[in-house]
């Protein structure tokens, strides 16, 4: 088995994002990091850490709030800091940032969280509408075809968080994948959790090395669902009232899969298989889009 652990090899820094603020964070050893690329779960899975963490279906605590995305610099990082040191509880934290730009922290557990990359552009999307501001205008400009064309085509730039395109969401998944042999990282995706919700948590809360019985699981499990957490959009959207939602509930959109199958044509298809292909090798790319293909509990 390999020994080679990961390296922090590139500064992700653009609007927004500077990766360079890990550096003045201090991990405890049971510290929780989720990490994922956009659109692929991470609200999701705050939130399921947070019900395992506190045991109990309604929460008093906002998950997009006490776990913080610490690369992004519109929250003032003294502020963060000094939440998290303040924190009694199990800490857990966000970022989108692949495994070579931030640091890692032997011992605690990374949870690395990935979706069909059809679905995460379509999400992204939604979720650009979803805004308010100049940037997400900008992130709209093109048609949902061409725009789509463009993020296949586009090649990757190390260090670069100015546009999301296939290669950077691959890029995202190699370098965890890369060190799957390592005790804490874990990956996960996103269809397996849609699958068996209840059997997602059911690993996860193994991973994190937290028992939980059968009726209060099945509880944890019906309060991580989508429509619970749309109801309750307040309370799980990422820092509600400050960042600039147009409506909290319509963060989540459908938390369906599969939608662009409505939008693409054979053309946009047949592009983004030959590049998948040159990106990854077909047996990574079938669990890049459907996962494990079995309940959450496999693996």
């Amino acid at each position: 088995m390999s020994t080679a652990q990961p390296q922090r090899l590139h500064a992700y820094e653009g609007h927004l994002i500077d990766a360079t603020r890990w550096d003045r964070f201090v991990a405890r050893e049971d510290d929780i990091f989720i990490c994922t690329p956009p659109k692929c779960g991470t609200t999701w899975t705050q939130a399921i850490v947070a019900l395992l963490i506190f045991a109990r279906p309604e929460l008093e605590v906002k998950p997009g709030h006490i776990s913080p995305w610490i690369d992004a610099n519109f929250t003032p990082l003294d502020e963060i800091l000094a939440m998290l040191e303040a924190e009694d509880h199990r800490r857990f934290v966000k970022t989108h940032t692949p495994l070579d730009g931030i640091p890692f922290h032997r011992g605690c557990v990374h949870l690395a969280v990935y979706r069909d990359p059809h679905d995460a552009f379509f999400s992204s999307r939604a979720h650009a509408e979803n805004m308010d501001g100049m940037n997400a205008a900008e992130r709209l400009k093109l048609g949902a075809n061409e725009a789509f064309r463009a993020w296949c085509e586009a090649p990757l730039v190390p260090g670069s968080v100015r546009e999301a395109s296939l290669a950077r969401h691959v890029h995202h998944y190699r370098t965890f994948k890369d060190f799957e042999h390592l005790d804490e990282i874990h990956l996960l995706h996103y269809a397996d959790m849609k699958r068996d919700l209840e059997g997602a948590m059911r690993r996860i809360a193994r991973i994190l090395g937290i028992e939980v019985a059968g009726p209060l699981l099945a509880e944890l499990a019906a309060a991580a669902g989508f429509e619970n957490m749309k109801r309750n959009a307040a309370q799980f959207v990422p820092d509600p009232g400050r960042l600039a939602w147009k409506r909290d509930e319509n963060f989540f959109a459908k938390g369906a899969n599969a939608q662009w199958r409505e939008v693409l044509t054979v053309a946009d298809l047949a592009l983004y298989e030959a590049r998948l292909a040159e990106l990854l090798p077909a047996d990574e790319a079938a669990w890049l889009q459907d996962g494990d293909g079995e309940t959450g509990e496999t693996g």
